[in-house]
């Protein structure tokens, strides 16, 4: 496991497109934008039946997802911390802390009943979420 958790790591830099432009369309870039980019704390992680979520510490669910022209869900350098502490707890449920640049996206209500949507322009201060479950 821990073996295939560093091979996708490793990865991660042959995944982005060759050649990108300065105009491709990231998170915070996009025009599918319910609002503006705001700074929020909690943790992200996998949340069985449901998908990636940031859970605020405000006790806010959000769901994680990328706008629809764009595959810029999570901020690369986020998603490289996350895949560093599955690495270290050698489990895909690993969830991470920290501060997190979130925008909104458009609401809509899943079967988990989670009405709140957005991507992760960025983040800082992260680190392995110790009080998670392992959901």
């Amino acid at each position: 496991m821990a073996r295939r958790l560093a091979a996708i790591f490793l990865l991660i830099p042959a995944l982005s497109p060759v050649g990108a432009s300065a105009a491709e369309v990231t998170c915070k870039r996009s025009p599918a934008l319910t609002g503006q980019c705001r700074m929020v704390k909690g943790s992200l992680g996998l949340t069985s039946g449901v998908g990636v979520t940031l859970d605020l510490d405000d006790g806010t669910h959000v769901i994680v997802k990328a706008p629809p022209d764009s595959n810029a869900d999570i901020a690369p350098v986020v998603m490289q911390n996350w895949l560093y502490w599955q690495s270290k707890t050698n489990s895909m449920h690993t969830r991470i802390t920290g501060t997190f640049e979130l925008c909104p996206l458009p609401p809509q209500v899943n079967a988990a009943g989670i009405k709140d949507f957005g991507c992760i322009n960025r983040g800082s201060r992260i680190t392995q979420d110790k009080s998670a479950s392992g959901n």
